[in-house]
């Protein structure tokens, strides 16, 4: 199982890619929970992440045909995750992520 860092911030939402974190200076030297993904295809993704509420997190994806699809809100430690997924006869384009808000 592959691990994903999330960052949480107050004001806005924090972007977590399955590479490198885009974060803003002062959020670096906040403690991330690790993002466990469970399935990531071409048409779904799914996964937890680690920590404590009412922190929140979500599965986010871009699709081919139709934009941005975000999955369930969830608690951060909340392991029934979140699953973001295209509609019939589309695929994921890019960002397998989760966000924090």
């Amino acid at each position: 199982m592959r691990k994903l860092r999330i960052a949480s911030l107050a004001a806005s939402a924090v972007l977590i890619g399955t590479g490198a974190a885009t974060m803003a200076p002062a959020a670096q030297a906040e403690a991330s929970p690790k993002c466990h993904v469970w399935e990531q295809n071409t048409t779904r993704f799914s996964g937890w992440c680690d920590g404590r509420g009412p922190a929140s997190y979500r599965a986010t994806i871009t699709c081919r045909h139709g934009g941005e699809h975000q999955g369930q809100w969830r608690w951060l430690g909340d392991r029934r995750g979140s699953t973001a997924w295209c509609e019939k006869n589309d695929r994921v384009a890019s960002k397998w992520q989760f966000i924090s808000g």
